[in-house]
């Protein structure tokens, strides 16, 4: 640990001093302190005291760039941190070069080297691998000597050439005329061209042309230049080309000396089409642009493309939120000045940029945004942090900011607005793509934002004209209810209640998400060209793709958006010109209509300019969607022809399956048919005929082109479909969706596009950005994408629901078995990806339960994964980060929908399918609050808390006063008993609830035909039921309440026929049977209804479990039969045999009945569980025979764990490297017979 020194003004050593200790410590020539403020000197000397603090070959030695000075003081910043040194560093004002800073930081640094060096030997030169280290403002070669009038020298321009056309350039014989081509690297003039740029000013006499400039690309050796490009459409090979036209010295917002350069070279200002300046800051753009546009007016200036999305971004948070900003400064600046953090700080800072509150927020919008997302995700572990801590100034102001329900909302809304954006600013920060594709992702931010708080028909209209003036008149903006905030928002909006969330602050709240989306719209619109709306956006392409198809449609279009550029639109217009669009396509080549037209056309000139047109939007002809048609849910439909006048305005001519009729649909409203589960309505096939008409049409036809075969014949219909039903929830496989997707011809004519550009490696590094994607990882998913992700066959059933892979019968079985089945720690017990799995790591975040086998990461993930793993503290499993390949094994996105839809019961058509809700994020989860009617002696709560589930109340129902002693007993009191049920009024709801689970049983006497005297389901204890089924409808949620809410009822399975029908009309689903016999020494078959996610998932043993009467005795005892019969409150239930009169249990040799212990074994309960208040045997007896079966409720509770919040449970390891919560345990293998 280093040790923290304070500077001594009585000691303190003059400039001159401190400078000739650095210089002859590190070998350097500085004069000034003010050149010591690249952050290089200081970074070497934290090498020399701290060897490994940091990586030296990281270090920018030789750079005057203020960019490299941060990334050297981010670096230095690191080391202290790793190293513990406390220490502020002023960046913002070293980097300013500010002389007091700097003399204070350096005197600082000279007591602190001073108290840390050992005197151990350092050859600072050797150690910086010979570089000199270049003083700031030393301007070292920054501007060639040797130009004039801006112009780079000859060594400049070939140092350009070598750097980005490749390393074997002539430099000695630039412009050469040899021929000896064997023993030297191409010339200069070979790359230019033997007459530059004589030939370029020619080409661009008579063609329209774009100008790029790109300021401060680097030389290396500490030059820095401006490169002048030039593309235009070669006419003779029919291609696009980028050519080099200067290389200048000029400022920031030097336009004169570009204008001067360009008209000194002859190239004609009346053909410049486009201008692209890769300016920073859209201001000094604007400098070239107003001065070009003032010479050519039509110029269509692209420079407001840099930075968009962070400007939009910093435009957004500050309308609003700057507080979550401060925020984010504020913890930031704990974690880099206090010396030990907890690792959920770390993890919020890893693998982040460098962060530096004094520069704008559109410099870091990345950082932000991946910030706001990892706070929501750990908001309560922050929480419980800086609660942990010691009082200050720093630590309160946090917290307070952390308890504040109003900033999480501001995070949570945050989270969800930000991530449009983030797609935006990855592509233009890391990528190397073409412009196009910055259009198509701002047209559909643009989109997005505009819906988000226009009404449906001004969206429209400002799509079309982005008309600015209509986001400022509330007329037109949506109801504050209704403007998107977020799922996540608008849950936490909705489930906090007015104590902690005021009216007014809601208020404020929706008003400040209005003023985000209205002032991200407005620096959107101003940074794209003004002549583009959302069509020209979503459409224009660049570079001649493929031209010999460009068709008469599509020259007609680009004449429109050339006429609609400069006129205002007006429906007739738009009439006339979809009229011309009805015009059939017919391929013609391009360079044959260029030659039949005159060169000052207009259309001439466009063509020239736009070089062609996207299809990637288009849907195909024949292809089975789902359409969105107002007043009705998703329903199956078929594109017809595309080739009319609706493809012009986005639309298609769709025909409705079960309707016979065809209408037109716009594109926004058509989603794949791939998407079955997420668009499947089974309120509308529960009702609707001509939708289960539709249904089985559409799936008919998508398993003709799949050659899908069924077992059932077509006149079974409702069979039928059941099979295509279950078939098309699989995921269409062992096809998938690509299956019945049209076939398409590819024309055989058509070529490849060649690029001829001398200057690709250049526009590569230098273009205006590209999403890039793993080189193995699409390779590697389709290659798993037809196997089973478990076991490895190819013989595949269904999806796997977490992970993109697929599922064998026999892994699917195993999977549905085990993927609920958790140990006694709450995590799984096998894998969650194969749910086998001999060793697995456990999830470290809190309230996850999953875990990971060796196998699986090591095959999946990579070689070496499992043991890398193990050494992360506490590793956050694949589900719970953000979704993205790890090799091999791809989260998918929608998990949570298809793990339900698997377990999904669909063996009885004739009621509506319960609401599958999504899984709930682990950081997202909130504590339970149950229901019980009927409670008996607290099974229910018994089995939460056994489960680890966090109980924020237990509100229970129970009326016999033996079952309440045993629950109050052996739960503390925690139990809210309420007496009666037939009590409870809908005003005693609203005072205990809201509540997320609703469980019971009502009593079966008057229900089971064991009882001949029995009553049915309208008298006696059997009305009990409507008493459970008016209290089930009194607390469901509303219509469009996303609030996770579950139920459970339970009943005897011998009950009469039409008693069950009843049941279930009036519960609208049928039961699922489950015998506890399967996992306890005793038969009770048990109906169960309800909606909690996979009710109907096999039952199986776990290790825990006590499946024969044996494992239940006491000592010295022996079971005369494995298997009990089902045990009631009547004590003969006990007796065994044809004749009942066998006693189940030998001790001493004499028979014996069950101990009451030993039934409380069979039940799962604990020991001595109702031995309370002094209650006999058959008093005892009693209360367990009218209880549930504990592993059976374990069984079903299990998916529950999905939505709520667990308690940290102990970590039982029998293999761990490391004491954290990313522990590795072993796990016996499921059984696979």
């Amino acid at each position: 640990m280093a040790l923290n020194v304070s500077v001594n003004a009585v000691h303190s050593c003059n400039p001159y001093e401190l400078l000739a200790w650095l210089n002859e410590t590190l070998q350097t020539d500085f004069t000034k302190v003010e050149q010591v403020c690249t952050g290089a000197a200081y970074c070497q000397l934290m090498d020399w005291l701290f060897p490994g603090s940091l990586d030296l070959s990281r270090v920018q030695f030789q750079s005057n760039n203020i960019v490299d000075f941060i990334h050297n003081y981010s670096l230095l910043q690191a080391a202290f941190h790793k190293v513990g040194v406390v220490q502020y560093i002023p960046t913002d004002e070293l980097i300013k070069r500010n002389c007091v800073a700097a003399l204070k930081f350096l005197q600082w640094f000279k007591q602190f080297f001073d108290k840390h060096n050992n005197g151990k030997e350092y050859h600072a030169m050797e150690a910086r691998w010979g570089q000199s280290m270049f003083p700031a403002e030393s301007g070292r070669n920054t501007v060639d000597k040797g130009s004039q009038n801006g112009f780079c020298s000859r060594e400049t321009l070939v140092h350009f050439i070598k750097k980005y056309f490749g390393d074997n350039v002539d430099m000695n014989s630039t412009f050469s005329t040899s021929t000896n081509t064997h023993t030297r690297g191409p010339l200069v003039s070979d790359i230019l061209g033997p007459t530059h740029p004589k030939d370029i000013i020619q080409a661009c006499s008579h063609t329209p042309y774009c100008l790029y400039l790109y300021m401060g690309v680097e030389l290396g050796e500490g030059q820095r230049t401006s490169v002048v490009l030039v593309s235009y459409l070669d006419k003779i090979s029919g291609v696009s080309v980028v050519r080099l036209l200067q290389t200048l010295q000029m400022r920031d917002s030097d336009a004169h000396l570009l204008i001067q350069t360009v008209k000194k070279l002859g190239l004609s200002l009346s053909n410049l089409a486009v201008f692209y300046c890769n300016a920073r800051h859209p201001v000094d753009s604007q400098v070239f642009v107003s001065q070009l546009q003032a010479l050519n007016p039509r110029l269509l200036s692209l420079c407001g493309l840099p930075g968009m999305a962070g400007r939009a971004c910093q435009s957004g948070v500050l309308a609003s939120f700057i507080c979550v900003v401060d925020l984010i400064r504020d913890i930031h600046h704990h974690y880099s000045t206090c010396l030990s953090v907890n690792d959920s700080l770390k993890e919020l800072f890893a693998g982040s940029e460098s962060y530096n509150p004094s520069h704008p927020i559109s410099a870091q919008c990345l950082f932000i945004i991946n910030t706001v997302q990892k706070i929501v995700s750990s908001w309560r572990d922050l929480l419980e942090y800086f609660n942990s801590l010691r009082q200050s100034e720093d630590v309160v102001r946090i917290r307070a900011q952390l308890v504040d329900y109003k900033i999480k909302l501001y995070f949570l809304f945050l989270s969800h607005a930000l991530e449009p954006l983030r797609a935006l600013q990855e592509l233009q920060h890391y990528g190397t793509a073409e412009v196009v594709l910055e259009f198509q992702l701002t047209s559909m931010l643009i989109h997005s934002y505009a819906a988000s708080i226009l009404r449906p028909s001004v969206a429209e209209r400002f799509l079309r004209r982005h008309d600015l003036h209509l986001l400022h008149n509330e007329k037109d903006l949506l109801p504050a209810a209704e403007v998107n905030i977020g799922s996540r928002a608008r849950d936490f909006l909705w489930a906090s209640t007015t104590m902690d969330l005021g009216e007014q602050e809601r208020s404020n709240f929706l008003n400040g998400a209005v003023a985000f989306y209205i002032a991200s719209l407005q620096s959107l619109v101003q940074s794209i060209p003004q002549q583009f709306g959302d069509v020209a956006l979503k459409n224009i392409g660049i570079v001649l793709k493929h031209p010999e198809n460009i068709n008469v449609r599509r020259f007609f279009f680009i004449y429109i958006l050339s006429i609609l550029s400069e006129t205002e639109i007006s429906s007739a217009n738009i009439t006339s010109f979809s009229n011309l669009m009805s015009l059939q396509d017919f391929p013609l080549l391009a360079v044959q209509i260029l030659c039949g037209m005159r060169p000052s056309s207009t259309l001439c000139r466009l063509l020239l300019t736009l070089l062609a047109l996207p299809s990637s939007l288009c849907r195909m002809q024949g292809e089975i969607v789902w359409g969105k048609v107002e007043g009705f849910s998703p329903w199956p439909a078929l594109i017809a022809d595309y080739r009319s006048e609706a493809n012009l305005s986005e639309k298609r001519l769709v025909g409705w399956y079960g309707q016979k009729m065809f209408s037109q649909v716009s594109l926004q409203a058509l989603k794949s048919f791939a998407a079955f589960g997420q668009h499947f309505c089974s309120n509308s096939f529960a009702v609707l005929a001509t939708y289960r008409e539709a249904i089985f049409l559409s799936l008919q036809e998508a398993a003709l082109r799949c050659k899908k075969q069924f077992s059932a014949c077509l006149e079974d219909k409702d069979e039928l479909l059941k099979q295509m039903l279950d078939w098309a929830f699989g995921g269409f496989q062992p096809t998938g969706p690509d299956g019945f997707k049209p076939t398409t011809s590819i024309n055989d004519g058509e070529r490849e596009r060649k690029i001829r550009n001398k200057w690709h490696n250049f526009l590569l590094g230098h273009s205006f950005a590209s999403l890039l994607f793993p080189p193995n990882c699409i390779c590697r998913c389709v290659v798993f994408s037809g196997f089973c992700l478990c076991c490895g066959t190819e013989n595949i059933e269904i999806f796997h629901p977490l992970f993109k892979g697929s599922l064998c019968l026999k892994c699917k079985n195993n999977f549905t078995e085990t993927l609920y089945r958790y140990d006694e720690d709450g995590y799984q017990s096998y894998c969650t990806i194969c749910c086998y799995g001999l060793e697995v790591i456990l999830c470290g975040n809190d309230g996850c339960c999953r875990s990971y086998c060796e196998d699986c990461l090591n095959i999946l993930v990579g070689p070496g994964t499992f043991d890398s793993l193990k050494l992360l503290d506490p590793w956050i499993c694949y589900l719970c980060q953000q979704h993205q390949p790890h090799g091999a094994l791809i989260p998918r996105e929608d998990w949570s929908i298809r793990v339900q839809e698997l377990f999904a019961n669909h063996s009885a058509m004739e009621f509506e399918p319960h609401r599958v809700y999504p899984s709930i994020p682990a950081s997202l989860r909130r504590p339970l609050r149950v229901l019980s009617l009927f409670d008996g002696i607290a099974t229910g709560y018994l089995v939460l808390k056994d489960l680890g589930f966090k109980v924020e109340k237990y509100v229970a129902s129970e009326v016999c006063e033996d079952s309440i002693a045993v629950a109050d007993v052996n739960h503390d009191g925690k139990i809210i008993h309420v007496g009666d049920a037939r009590l409870i009024t809908q005003d005693h709801l609203k005072r205990w609830g809201p509540f997320d689970l609703l469980i019971g049983g009502s009593p079966c006497n008057d229900l089971s035909i064991v009882n001949p005297f029995r009553k049915g389901l309208y008298e006696g204890t059997g009305r009990l039921f409507f008493e459970y089924y008016r209290i089930l409808q009194l607390l469901k949620p509303k219509e469009g309440d996303p609030r996770p809410f579950f139920w459970l009822f339970e009943n005897v399975v011998f009950m009469n026929t039409h008693d069950k029908v009843n049941i279930c009309r009036f519960l609208e689903c049928n039961p699922v049977l489950v015998d506890a016999v399967r996992v306890s020494p005793a038969h009770r078959a048990r109906y169960f209804w309800g909606n909690i996610p996979g009710m109907s998932r096999p039952i199986i043993a776990s290790q825990s479990d006590k499946l024969s009467l044996q494992d239940c005795l006491e000592i010295g005892r022996e079971a005369r039969v494995t298997k009990v019969r089902t045990i009631t409150t009547n004590p003969n239930s006990l007796k065994q045999g044809k004749d009942v009169t066998l006693l189940p249990v030998l001790h001493n040799n004499k028979e014996d009945n069950l101990w009451i212990t030993e039934l409380e074994k069979i039940f799962g309960f604990p020991k001595h569980y109702t031995d309370v208040r002094n209650m006999n045997r058959q008093q005892r007896q009693k209360v367990l025979g009218k209880a549930w079966s504990v592993p059976v409720i374990r069984h079903l509770f299990a998916p529950l764990k999905e939505y709520f919040a667990c308690e940290e449970l102990a970590v039982f390891t029998t293999s761990s490297t490391s004491n954290s919560n990313s522990s590795t345990l072993s796990s016996s293998p499921a059984s696979q017979d």
